[in-house]
């Protein structure tokens, strides 16, 4: 099993469209084979800036894989190419993580 994991560092008030972006159903990510999961979580905070992770749950690193060079995958990045990033994005990043039991 294999864990990727994105982190989104948004402005106060945002974490709802992150969640909106993320939540849709039926995307391109969850038809390919070895996706399991998608789960979004925001950080409990009572004021200033809000975090939001996305856990993506796959069969395997190479499934995780195979979606990062997916044509679909690719296409979408290059969409976004030289475009700003949304002002209420401050930080994001991203992490995989292998299941060990």
């Amino acid at each position: 099993m294999f864990y990727q994991i994105k982190r989104l560092h948004v402005k106060e008030g945002f974490s709802s469209q992150m969640v909106e972006r993320f939540s849709k159903k039926g995307s391109l990510i969850e038809q390919q084979p070895g996706f399991i999961d998608k789960q979004v979580l925001v950080k409990k905070s009572r004021r200033g800036d809000e975090e939001v992770l996305v856990l993506i749950h796959w069969e395997s690193e190479e499934d995780w894989k195979n979606w990062e060079k997916h044509p679909d995958h690719i296409a979408g990045h290059k969409a976004n190419l030289g475009k700003p990033r949304p002002e209420f994005v401050i930080e994001s990043s991203q992490d995989v993580y292998e299941v060990k039991s």
